[in-house]
């Protein structure tokens, strides 16, 4: 199982590199925990709307300066998660948890 906060890097599922990193969003509350997570992806292009990654990691790094994409959510098994390579602090984790639930409509009420 791999900790909310981790970046993994995983096989990708819209086929466009063999290889990318992601970021594990799920915790144990999740109904598969240990052998599935929902990730979003990171890239090294970045958007109005992406979450800077650099300053944000407490274990590990990437090698290229990277960024959050929210709205790229996918469903990981972890069968198919290659290594974690890095673990974000939890305020990047929690942002982008936010952002993700904006992108699908979620507004929360004051």
């Amino acid at each position: 199982m791999f900790r909310r906060g981790s970046v993994v890097v995983a096989s990708d599922p819209y086929g466009h590199t063999p290889r990318r990193p992601y970021l594990i969003l799920s915790d144990d509350t999740h109904p598969f925990a240990g052998s599935q997570s929902i990730a979003v992806g990171i890239t090294t292009k970045e958007y109005p709307p992406s979450i800077p990654l650099e300053g944000h990691f407490v274990e590990g790094s990437l090698t290229e300066t990277s960024f959050i994409s929210p709205w790229a959510v996918v469903s990981l098994r972890d069968a198919d998660i290659e290594r974690a390579v890095a673990v974000v602090d939890e305020k990047v984790a929690n942002t982008t948890s936010e952002r993700m639930a904006q992108f699908a409509g979620y507004r929360p009420s004051d």
